[in-house]
């Protein structure tokens, strides 16, 4: 009965991400503000998107706040060329560690 427990409880778990998995990392104190991440059209031929429209996508954090960083571009390994995005800035807010997940990669936040 344990080890059915066991699987109900580590299998949810087997798709989450770790810092040890992250494609990098970003370290910030509180109230220190660096770029993150940036984001591209649905579209490889699109113009780069608004920042309201991508802020609803963007992952919620308790350690970071983010705003928008302007028109920026980056290699895609989607469209494998490069496109222009929107720049997204994150801003500390709180001591602590998180990995999240963007539309170009795993980030580990360190917050300090």
């Amino acid at each position: 009965m344990y080890n059915r427990l066991a699987l109900l409880v580590l299998v949810p778990l087997a798709g989450c991400v770790s810092a040890g998995s992250a494609d990098r990392t970003l370290e910030l104190s509180v109230g220190q503000t660096k770029h993150i991440t940036a984001y591209r059209a649905d579209g490889c031929g699109a113009a780069a998107p608004s920042f309201a429209s991508i802020s609803g996508r963007l992952p919620s954090s308790g350690i970071v706040s983010y705003s928008d960083g302007g028109l920026s571009s980056r290699m895609s390994d989607q469209c494998k060329r490069q496109v222009p995005t929107r720049a997204v800035n994150a801003t500390g807010i709180k001591a602590g560690s998180e990995v999240k997940r963007y539309q170009s990669g795993t980030v580990a936040i360190v917050v300090k």
